[in-house]
């Protein structure tokens, strides 16, 4: 459960075409610099978690997502340098490729298998984690069409 006190985000496990896209964090950003990420940020007052994520990877990545593509997949919270962070990881399903304009927050963009995601030592276990429920959920909804 996400703590009252804690600072709420929103974040993005984008899949396209079987590939998830992962962002590697700028060596200046003040929580896990030169780091494998997913578009996300923190939830500013008005908005829904949603809403968030929508804006977050607009802002990071130039893409533009579907409310209606975006599925929760994870709840979590995390104290990283003094920081109490709460949020929900959602899958996003991107109907057509386009362009990946990125943000100073990042340095590159790249897609990858969810077997290269696991198998890789640079990601970081949390995002593992958020992948492979993404591929799970991926699953479910496609047996359910």
């Amino acid at each position: 459960m996400v703590r009252s006190d804690a600072k709420r985000a929103s974040k993005a496990v984008i899949c396209f075409e079987g590939k998830y896209l992962l962002l590697l964090r700028s060596s200046g950003e003040k929580i896990d610099p030169s780091s494998w990420d997913i578009p996300g940020g923190g939830i500013e007052k008005g908005e829904t978690a949603v809403e968030t994520l929508i804006r977050e990877i607009k802002e990071e990545t130039g893409i533009d997502i579907s409310s209606s593509k975006v599925f929760p997949i994870k709840k979590w919270e995390r104290n990283k340098n003094g920081l109490k962070i709460g949020g929900i990881d959602f899958l996003c399903i991107l109907d057509n490729c386009q362009k990946i304009t990125l943000s100073t927050e990042h340095t590159r963009a790249q897609w990858f298998s969810e077997e290269e995601v696991m198998s890789s030592k640079e990601v970081p276990v949390w995002l593992k984690k958020s992948v492979k429920l993404a591929s799970a959920k991926m699953s479910r909804l496609n047996n359910e069409s």
